[in-house]
């Protein structure tokens, strides 16, 4: 049996590493030179519709009730409005970001996420961090920094002159917060749907069956401004924009089995892998310039997401002095020791 959950999360390790280099790379190569323009509103909003069918298929395998139960729950779910929106825009600028910014750079870029994420944790949900975590942070800014200038020095035709470039790296950097809002409050939609649930992972799926549902106008919305040079809906749909719209509808699955068959330090591997599959990419298509800086910033970035990932927070450091055997107060209220 355990040889058979040890090969489940290879495979699940394996997937994440493959969606998520695949994914960035072919996001590039999706705005090649020849290729007939495509409209990136479009695009996100096919996301949300393969996403919508896959949870609704998941869901409908455990029961049909439940998934009728997802169905009827939206309209009470006024708090979904908040992520729903941001993860649209969200989407729609890190399209921004992969045409202007050479794979490595905006794979790192992104990485600030975590930043932001904490940020906004510390402002809504009074989240506190430990002082490995604040010191991991502040390095994970300087690595992506040292990173985004040895992208930014090579600024030849394949990544664009060089305000585009800071054009792309600004948006991939607002990208991040609004990825880090979303999340923090989507985080609070779940921990209060999980005081009403039987915390199965079935209310997972129902959740992002509401989420897409609910995301579904606002990236409709977005694609009524679409660029008159697209014509039409599926104007510039290939091989390459299919593959982006699948394989960025079943990221957030492939997650999720990374966490149910392995654990947050084997998806962390699996991002650092991506980055340096990525920085090989990118030094190969000669998008960047192979130095030292370049090796020294990636190196930063991946020791500071491990860093990050594996020490606890500050809350949770209290929570394990709790277990010695002084009652834990949750909600203001004291309760017994943990066990």
């Amino acid at each position: 049996e355990n040889r058979s959950r040890n090969m489940e999360a290879l495979l699940a390790l394996l997937a994440l590493v493959i969606q998520n280099t695949a994914l960035v790379i072919l996001l590039k190569l999706s705005f090649r030179d020849g290729a007939e323009p495509y409209d990136p509103s479009t695009v996100v909003l096919n996301v949300e519709i393969v996403k919508l069918f896959v949870c609704s298929l998941t869901l409908w395998r455990h029961s049909a009730d439940l998934l009728l139960r997802a169905f009827g729950e939206i309209p009470g779910q006024h708090l979904l409005l908040v992520p729903s929106v941001l993860y649209v825009l969200q989407n729609n600028l890190l399209f921004w970001g992969a045409q202007r910014l050479s794979p490595i750079v905006y794979i790192v870029c992104s990485q600030m996420k975590i930043f932001t994420t904490a940020l906004v944790s510390r402002i809504l949900l009074g989240t506190t961090l430990s002082t490995t975590q604040y010191w991991s942070l502040v390095f994970l800014v300087i690595g992506i920094i040292i990173v985004q200038g040895e992208g930014l020095k090579k600024r030849d035709q394949s990544v664009g002159p060089g305000f585009d470039s800071f054009v792309g790296v600004a948006a991939v950097l607002l990208a991040s917060l609004t990825s880090g809002t979303a999340g923090v409050v989507l985080e609070k939609v779940y921990k209060a749907g999980q005081r009403n649930s039987n915390g199965s992972g079935s209310a997972v799926w129902a959740r992002n069956i509401q989420l897409s549902i609910v995301s579904l106008p606002f990236a409709f919305v977005g694609t009524l401004f679409q660029d008159a040079r697209s014509g039409q809906f599926w104007t510039g749909y290939d091989s390459v924009v299919v593959s982006v719209i699948l394989l960025q509808a079943i990221g957030g699955i492939i997650i999720g089995f990374v966490l149910k068959y392995a654990n947050n330090v084997s998806k962390c591997l699996a991002i650092s892998v991506s980055i340096c599959c990525c920085a090989v990419y990118s030094v190969a298509r000669r998008d960047v310039q192979l130095t030292a800086s370049l090796v020294l910033g990636l190196l930063i970035v991946s020791v500071s997401v491990f860093a990050y990932s594996l020490s606890p927070s500050g809350d949770e450091t209290r929570e394990q002095e709790t277990q010695i055997g002084q009652p834990l107060k949750v909600f203001g209220r004291s309760s017994a020791p943990l066990k």
